[in-house]
Protein backbone atom coordinates (compact mmCIF):
# COMPACT_ATOMS: atom_id res chain seq x y z
CA UNK A 1 0.00 0.00 0.00
CA UNK A 2 1.32 3.12 -0.83
CA UNK A 3 0.33 7.22 0.22
CA UNK A 4 0.57 9.80 -2.83
CA UNK A 5 3.43 11.56 -2.69
CA UNK A 6 3.08 14.53 -1.40
CA UNK A 7 0.13 16.73 0.60
CA UNK A 8 -0.41 19.88 -0.48
CA UNK A 9 0.93 21.49 2.94
CA UNK A 10 3.35 18.95 3.66
CA UNK A 11 5.10 20.45 -0.19
CA UNK A 12 4.14 24.18 1.36
CA UNK A 13 6.28 23.34 4.47
CA UNK A 14 8.06 21.27 2.97
CA UNK A 15 7.80 18.56 5.76
CA UNK A 16 6.25 14.79 5.67
CA UNK A 17 3.20 14.38 8.11
CA UNK A 18 2.76 11.09 9.68
CA UNK A 19 -0.68 9.43 9.29
CA UNK A 20 -2.90 7.04 11.06
CA UNK A 21 -4.03 4.14 8.64
CA UNK A 22 -7.56 2.57 9.21
CA UNK A 23 -8.17 -0.33 7.43
CA UNK A 24 -11.49 -3.47 8.31
CA UNK A 25 -10.06 -6.73 7.56
CA UNK A 26 -12.29 -9.91 8.45
CA UNK A 27 -14.97 -7.35 9.79
CA UNK A 28 -12.48 -6.10 12.37
CA UNK A 29 -11.14 -2.35 12.49
CA UNK A 30 -7.37 -2.14 12.80
CA UNK A 31 -5.30 0.74 12.57
CA UNK A 32 -1.35 2.03 11.93
CA UNK A 33 0.58 4.67 12.55
CA UNK A 34 2.84 5.68 10.64
CA UNK A 35 5.66 8.28 10.82
CA UNK A 36 6.68 10.63 8.87
CA UNK A 37 7.98 10.22 5.27
CA UNK A 38 7.01 6.52 5.27
CA UNK A 39 5.09 6.01 2.14
CA UNK A 40 5.09 2.57 1.75
CA UNK A 41 4.01 -0.52 4.04
CA UNK A 42 3.17 -4.30 3.52
CA UNK A 43 0.26 -5.78 5.98
CA UNK A 44 -1.25 -8.76 5.58
CA UNK A 45 -4.90 -9.19 4.35
CA UNK A 46 -7.53 -11.39 3.56
CA UNK A 47 -7.21 -11.85 -0.35
CA UNK A 48 -10.89 -13.42 -0.59
CA UNK A 49 -12.68 -9.99 0.61
CA UNK A 50 -12.92 -6.49 -0.15
CA UNK A 51 -10.26 -4.40 2.18
CA UNK A 52 -10.78 -0.46 2.53
CA UNK A 53 -7.72 2.00 3.68
CA UNK A 54 -7.77 5.45 4.46
CA UNK A 55 -4.64 7.60 5.80
CA UNK A 56 -5.75 10.36 7.67
CA UNK A 57 -2.99 13.09 7.72
CA UNK A 58 -1.92 13.68 11.43
CA UNK A 59 -4.83 11.65 12.43
CA UNK A 60 -7.60 13.93 11.84
CA UNK A 61 -7.49 15.33 8.35
CA UNK A 62 -9.22 14.50 4.86
CA UNK A 63 -8.03 11.33 4.42
CA UNK A 64 -6.56 9.49 1.33
CA UNK A 65 -8.69 6.03 0.17
CA UNK A 66 -8.35 3.07 -1.69
CA UNK A 67 -9.57 -0.78 -1.87
CA UNK A 68 -7.65 -3.83 -2.38
CA UNK A 69 -10.42 -6.53 -4.49
CA UNK A 70 -10.70 -10.07 -4.60
CA UNK A 71 -8.52 -10.85 -7.75
CA UNK A 72 -7.84 -7.45 -7.99
CA UNK A 73 -4.30 -5.96 -7.88
CA UNK A 74 -2.41 -6.81 -4.59
CA UNK A 75 -1.14 -3.16 -4.47
CA UNK A 76 -2.87 -0.41 -4.15
CA UNK A 77 -1.91 3.46 -4.08
CA UNK A 78 -4.49 5.32 -1.88
CA UNK A 79 -5.83 8.72 -3.66
CA UNK A 80 -7.53 12.56 -2.22
CA UNK A 81 -10.14 11.71 -4.62
CA UNK A 82 -11.11 8.18 -2.94
CA UNK A 83 -10.61 9.24 0.49
CA UNK A 84 -14.29 10.83 0.63
CA UNK A 85 -15.63 7.45 -0.27
CA UNK A 86 -13.54 4.87 1.41
CA UNK A 87 -13.84 6.91 4.63
CA UNK A 88 -18.25 7.42 3.77
CA UNK A 89 -17.31 3.03 3.86
CA UNK A 90 -15.81 2.51 6.81
CA UNK A 91 -18.48 4.77 8.83
CA UNK A 92 -20.99 2.24 7.62
CA UNK A 93 -19.18 -0.38 8.75
CA UNK A 94 -20.26 0.70 12.58
CA UNK A 95 -23.42 -0.58 11.47
CA UNK A 96 -22.84 -3.44 9.36
CA UNK A 97 -18.42 -4.21 9.23
CA UNK A 98 -19.76 -7.57 7.05
CA UNK A 99 -20.83 -5.36 4.64
CA UNK A 100 -18.02 -4.15 2.97
CA UNK A 101 -16.18 -7.69 2.37
CA UNK A 102 -18.01 -8.70 -0.62
CA UNK A 103 -18.67 -4.69 -1.72
CA UNK A 104 -18.02 -4.47 -5.21
CA UNK A 105 -15.51 -1.64 -4.82
CA UNK A 106 -14.12 -0.96 -9.04
CA UNK A 107 -17.92 -1.16 -10.45
CA UNK A 108 -18.87 1.34 -7.25
CA UNK A 109 -16.07 3.46 -7.54
CA UNK A 110 -16.76 3.86 -11.31
CA UNK A 111 -20.06 4.88 -10.82
CA UNK A 112 -18.93 7.39 -8.65
CA UNK A 113 -16.33 9.14 -11.10
CA UNK A 114 -19.36 8.68 -13.91
CA UNK A 115 -21.33 11.26 -11.60
CA UNK A 116 -19.04 13.73 -9.90
CA UNK A 117 -15.26 14.78 -9.80
CA UNK A 118 -15.82 15.85 -6.24
CA UNK A 119 -17.07 12.73 -4.00
CA UNK A 120 -17.84 15.33 -0.74
CA UNK A 121 -20.55 15.99 -3.20
CA UNK A 122 -22.33 12.25 -2.92
CA UNK A 123 -25.22 11.60 -0.43
CA UNK A 124 -23.16 9.93 1.95
CA UNK A 125 -26.18 8.85 4.36
CA UNK A 126 -28.31 7.69 1.12
CA UNK A 127 -25.25 5.56 0.31
CA UNK A 128 -24.56 4.22 3.50
CA UNK A 129 -28.32 3.45 4.14
CA UNK A 130 -28.53 1.00 0.97
CA UNK A 131 -24.90 -0.45 1.19
CA UNK A 132 -26.19 -1.34 4.82
CA UNK A 133 -29.78 -2.38 3.80
CA UNK A 134 -27.82 -4.54 1.11
CA UNK A 135 -29.43 -2.27 -1.51
CA UNK A 136 -26.81 -0.77 -3.30
CA UNK A 137 -27.17 0.52 -6.71
CA UNK A 138 -26.49 3.33 -9.30
CA UNK A 139 -29.76 5.00 -7.40
CA UNK A 140 -27.73 5.28 -4.17
CA UNK A 141 -25.30 7.29 -5.62
CA UNK A 142 -26.94 10.87 -5.56
CA UNK A 143 -25.35 14.43 -6.48
CA UNK A 144 -25.71 17.52 -4.51
CA UNK A 145 -25.45 20.21 -5.32
CA UNK A 146 -22.62 22.76 -3.59
CA UNK A 147 -23.17 25.14 -0.34
CA UNK A 148 -22.47 28.53 -1.19
CA UNK A 149 -20.15 29.78 1.52
CA UNK A 150 -18.97 33.49 2.38
CA UNK A 151 -16.21 33.55 4.99
CA UNK A 152 -15.68 36.95 6.46
CA UNK A 153 -14.08 38.31 9.21
CA UNK A 154 -10.90 36.31 9.54
CA UNK A 155 -7.17 37.35 9.39
CA UNK A 156 -5.67 38.12 6.69
CA UNK A 157 -3.59 35.99 4.43
CA UNK A 158 -3.17 33.13 2.12
CA UNK A 159 -5.42 30.17 3.21
CA UNK A 160 -4.53 26.64 1.33
CA UNK A 161 -7.14 24.07 1.30
CA UNK A 162 -6.39 20.44 2.32
CA UNK A 163 -8.26 19.08 -0.90
CA UNK A 164 -7.15 20.16 -4.10
CA UNK A 165 -11.07 20.05 -4.78
CA UNK A 166 -11.69 23.14 -2.08
CA UNK A 167 -9.52 25.84 -3.51
CA UNK A 168 -6.95 28.13 -1.97
CA UNK A 169 -7.41 31.79 -1.73
CA UNK A 170 -6.82 35.13 -0.26
CA UNK A 171 -8.24 37.28 2.51
CA UNK A 172 -7.52 40.77 3.74
CA UNK A 173 -8.21 42.84 6.48
CA UNK A 174 -10.88 45.79 4.34
CA UNK A 175 -12.06 42.79 1.87
CA UNK A 176 -16.32 42.01 1.83
CA UNK A 177 -15.62 38.52 2.30
CA UNK A 178 -14.43 35.15 0.18
CA UNK A 179 -17.04 33.09 -1.80
CA UNK A 180 -16.18 29.38 -1.68
CA UNK A 181 -18.76 26.44 -2.87
CA UNK A 182 -18.95 23.40 -0.55
CA UNK A 183 -19.44 19.82 -0.47
CA UNK A 184 -20.72 17.75 2.60
CA UNK A 185 -18.78 17.91 5.80
CA UNK A 186 -15.61 19.27 7.16
CA UNK A 187 -13.00 21.49 4.95
CA UNK A 188 -10.20 22.77 6.33
CA UNK A 189 -7.59 26.13 5.65
CA UNK A 190 -4.21 26.34 6.48
CA UNK A 191 -2.60 29.76 6.62
CA UNK A 192 1.06 28.89 7.21
CA UNK A 193 2.10 32.49 7.66
CA UNK A 194 -0.45 32.80 10.99
CA UNK A 195 0.34 29.61 11.92
CA UNK A 196 -3.34 29.27 11.71
CA UNK A 197 -6.41 27.15 10.61
CA UNK A 198 -9.68 27.53 9.36
CA UNK A 199 -12.45 25.28 10.13
CA UNK A 200 -15.69 25.14 8.02
CA UNK A 201 -18.38 22.24 8.25
CA UNK A 202 -20.82 22.12 5.75
CA UNK A 203 -24.42 20.51 5.97
CA UNK A 204 -25.97 19.90 2.98
CA UNK A 205 -29.16 18.71 3.98
CA UNK A 206 -30.13 21.36 6.27
CA UNK A 207 -27.99 23.76 3.95
CA UNK A 208 -25.96 25.48 6.42
CA UNK A 209 -22.17 25.50 7.50
CA UNK A 210 -20.40 27.07 10.55
CA UNK A 211 -17.05 28.20 10.26
CA UNK A 212 -14.05 28.72 13.14
CA UNK A 213 -10.69 29.80 13.51
CA UNK A 214 -7.65 27.87 15.52
CA UNK A 215 -4.12 27.20 15.81
CA UNK A 216 -2.79 25.84 13.09
CA UNK A 217 -1.75 22.33 12.64
CA UNK A 218 1.68 21.14 14.48
CA UNK A 219 4.25 18.21 12.91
Amino acid sequence: MSLPLKHRWEEMKNQSFWYTLVWIDGGEVKQKHLKAGEKRVKLWVRRAETVLFCAYPLGVFAPAGGAITPNGRAQVLLSEQEGALCHTLLESSKINADSLGSLGYPKLLEEMRSKADDFTLIDANRLQKDLVNGELSSSSIQVQNPLAVVVSSIPQGYWVGQRKCDRSFWSYWDGEGVSLLLGEGLHCFWNMEEALLLRIFVDLREQVFFVSVQKGPLW
